[in-house]
């Protein structure tokens, strides 16, 4: 009885398993794309420090990958910077850019320009923001326009982040208009 038992239950297990569809593998979302992301379009990102809007992102991309440490991409960039007392301080448009998890280190690439209220231009294809140190570097070719018309170009740039100190590390070149009239009129100055 028990050996006829055994039997039928085999017989049944074998035309269960004999019917039924070969298994597939079950799709893993690492086949489809690399690592799950979040993805928001005409975001904006705004920072606030001591109750004031220091710095707002806006763009038509961002994508942040989940499986990393939270590094953000965004594309194009669009950022406008305010001092320490809420006034606007400078625009910022790159191509594209990204941050570290901690939004403390940016990177911008691809037709980097910055300009300050006060009318200095900074043009590069990659610039670094460190904005705890508030300074920005770059081991490429830069170019700073100040608002009397000088021209400073070099490589390996180290800046404060309101470029009010600024220096390169090699190749460095300038232009300077009407240089010779306007040491004499500051000399002018200095002697009244």
């Amino acid at each position: 009885m028990i050996t006829i038992r055994i039997a039928a239950y085999f017989m049944i297990f074998a035309l269960i398993s004999g019917c039924a569809p070969p298994k597939d593998t079950i799709p893993v979302a690492s086949d489809a794309i690399s690592a799950p992301h979040q993805a928001l379009t005409d975001a904006s990102l705004v920072f606030y420090e001591h109750g004031l809007k220091r710095w707002q992102l806006d763009t038509d991309y961002m994508n942040r990958p989940l499986a990393d440490t939270g590094t953000m991409f965004a594309y194009p960039v669009k950022i406008i910077v305010y001092d320490s007392v809420g006034n606007l301080s400078a625009r910022i448009i790159s191509d594209s850019g990204s941050s570290d998890a901690k939004m403390e280190i940016f990177n911008l690439w691809s037709n980097v320009y910055i300009r300050n209220e006060d009318g200095m231009v900074v043009k590069s294809e990659q610039l670094k923001w460190y904005k705890n140190s508030r300074l920005i570097t770059s081991d490429t070719f830069v170019q700073v326009e100040t608002p009397k018309g000088d021209i400073l170009k070099g490589k390996g740039l180290n800046a404060k982040d309101d470029f009010s100190r600024f220096s390169f590390s090699s190749d460095v070149q300038g232009r300077f208009p009407d240089f010779r009239r306007r040491v004499e009129e500051d000399d002018a100055d200095f002697l009244k």
